[in-house]
């Protein structure tokens, strides 16, 4: 029961992606907020598709330009998937096929899950032969595709050399066909079938890892992989940077030292002229000493006319004396 209660708590709760508690360990992915995308190729003969899946941990996606509303997923999305037709002759991207939104912010938050990783609690299955360390989520909205549920499952795993945005694709002008390397899957009677959605990568590194989108029962399901040192237990627990901005002082902070600096100096240089030149002693030595010593009380006299002035005056109702 008490465990059931607790799930339901972090389901409820919204999802913060600068301060993810799990298991008494909090998790900031500030530095990964911002669009991220994974690009898949297929081919399903006769057609090629590129598939872009975008997701922005810390804030609904926002399209650049004016994208038809057909072409884009609604407003409020975190994880999108948008599959185009591709021509290898021209080896550009053509007509939008579809548009999934995965993940949408709408009225109520949707719910999240989150359990640290532990040597064997990958979906690899792999036991004590690399420790995973790291946190898996899994985020659940209420928007469905062709009256399907949609569900993201995303493994953070610790490398300390990757800050998670490494061996992106950057558009869809950088699109390509898979490697011919690639094995084609052939019918039994010898006719081309076509090849699986695998994804496309640079040379190097590649921090967001597409594991695949699945179908299962009634929900499709999006397996994604991130790699980043912010998912290492070191970076859990430490306290988040400060804005760049909050280091600096502002225009103000500078006037004020500056005015306080510039009179210092004055009384300074006053008092050693007034003891050098005439040989003055205590209030003597300060320049304008007649003036400072009477602040106080023009001070007192100033406020007791202000005070006066409102008396008389709201006594008369607000109106001035003829």
């Amino acid at each position: 029961m008490k465990s059931l209660l607790l799930f339901a708590g972090v389901a409820a709760a919204v999802f913060d992606c600068e301060k993810l508690v799990v298991d008494e360990h909090t998790y900031n992915f500030h530095d990964l907020r911002g669009p991220h995308s994974v690009v898949t190729h297929e081919y399903a003969p006769p057609t090629y598709h590129n598939t872009t899946y975008t997701l922005d941990l810390c804030s609904p996606l926002k399209r650049k330009g004016d994208v038809p509303k057909l072409e884009r997923c609604p407003d409020g999305t975190r994880i999108c998937a948008i599959t185009h037709r591709w021509d290898p002759k021209t080896k550009k991207t053509g007509d939008t096929d579809k548009v999934i939104p995965i993940l949408v912010e709408g009225k109520e938050p949707f719910s999240w899950d989150a359990k640290r990783l532990s040597a064997g609690d990958s979906k690899t299955g792999e036991k004590d032969k690399d420790k995973k360390e790291g946190v898996k989520v899994t985020l659940s909205g209420t928007t469905k595709y062709q009256d399907r549920k949609q569900k993201t499952v995303i493994e953070f795993l610790c490398d300390a050399d990757l800050k998670g945005d490494e061996g992106e694709w950057e558009g869809v002008d950088e699109y390509e066909p898979a490697p011919k390397t690639r094995r084609m899957v052939m019918a039994d009677d010898g006719d081309e079938v076509g090849t699986p959605e695998a994804q496309l990568t640079k040379e190097g590194k590649v921090a967001l890892i597409w594991g695949g989108y699945r179908t299962e029962a009634d929900t499709d399901t999006l397996y994604l992989t991130w790699h980043t040192k912010f998912a290492c237990d070191a970076a859990a627990d430490k306290p988040a940077q400060p804005p760049a901005e909050s280091a600096h002082w502002g225009f103000f902070t500078w006037f004020v030292i500056l005015v306080f600096l510039g009179f210092a100096a004055y009384l300074i240089f006053g008092s050693w002229l007034n003891y050098t030149q005439h040989g003055a002693r205590g209030w003597d030595l300060l320049p304008h000493n007649d003036t400072i010593r009477d602040l106080p009380y023009l001070l007192k006299e100033w406020i007791r006319r202000v005070l006066n002035t409102v008396q008389s005056s709201g006594s008369r109702g607000g109106y001035s004396a003829v």
